[in-house]
């Protein structure tokens, strides 16, 4: 196996994991508990960002990541000393498993202004044995909520709206990601559907895919990495403990 791959370990039970290229396995030397495993949608990551607070307030800016069409994708939330950078696609069960999570140790952190957060999504399912296009236009979809300073609501929306089968590809469909905004109050808008709709994010998006997943530089998501060290997830017991654990052995 290539490269590292991020566990998908939830509370002493293996999430099945968003395969990519159909590249599932054991990242040497991954994992703190007996037993670790993986499953994880396989390839890189690589992208800019753009930022909002826990409670969607814009906090954040949008950086640029070299030369990417389109504008930047990349999320940045909070200001504090350690950096927690995320990769995750909004079509992955287990990209919601882990975030259902880490979400309330992220948003104590944060509130906290002990982290910041730098959120990549990427469209790893798109690029599976699975097909389709929802992964991209989620991710797409996000980013235009940035822009309307409603990032971290929408983001649980999408998770909320995930189906349960990543194969199934409802956020293909424009009028879902809509519908999706809908739940969250001032979202929805002219402006925000034309952002759904024409995906000024998409190059961004497929930069990140390009540059370190289908690189091989990265593999697997969901990924979590805290001072740019990936996290090896335990293989059982509490996630969000661990994960305070390793945010305050990093000083947060």
């Amino acid at each position: 196996m290539r490269g590292r791959l991020s566990l998908l370990i939830l509370t002493g039970a293996l999430a099945a994991g968003c395969t990519s290229q159909g590249t599932v396995g054991p990242a040497p030397g991954a994992g703190s508990g007996p037993g670790a495993s993986t499953g994880s949608h396989s390839s890189a990551t690589g992208a800019p960002t753009s930022g909002s607070s826990p409670s969607g307030t814009a906090s954040g800016s949008q950086t640029g990541g070299g030369s990417v069409p389109g504008e930047d994708a990349t999320v940045v939330v909070g200001t504090g000393k350690v950096k927690v950078t995320i990769y995750e696609d909004y079509r992955c069960p287990p990209c919601k498993a882990v975030h259902d999570q880490l979400q309330p140790v992220i948003n104590a952190k944060l509130a906290a202004a002990g982290i910041q957060v730098e959120y990549h999504a990427v469209d790893l399912v798109d690029h599976s044995g699975s097909g389709g296009k929802g992964s991209l236009a989620a991710a797409n979809a996000a980013s235009c909520a940035f822009q309307a300073a409603k990032f971290q609501p929408y983001r649980e929306a999408l998770f909320a709206a995930q189906p349960a089968d990543e194969t199934v590809d409802a956020f293909a469909d424009p009028a879902k990601l809509i519908s999706v905004a809908q739940t969250v109050p001032g979202l929805d808008s002219p402006t925000f559907e034309a952002c759904v709709r024409t995906q000024p994010f998409a190059g961004s998006i497929e930069n990140t895919y390009t540059a370190e997943f289908a690189s091989n530089k990265m593999q697997g998501v969901p990924s979590v990495l805290i001072n740019g060290t990936q996290w090896p997830v335990p293989s059982s017991g509490d996630l969000a403990t661990a994960f305070k654990q390793a945010l305050a052995a990093a000083g947060a």
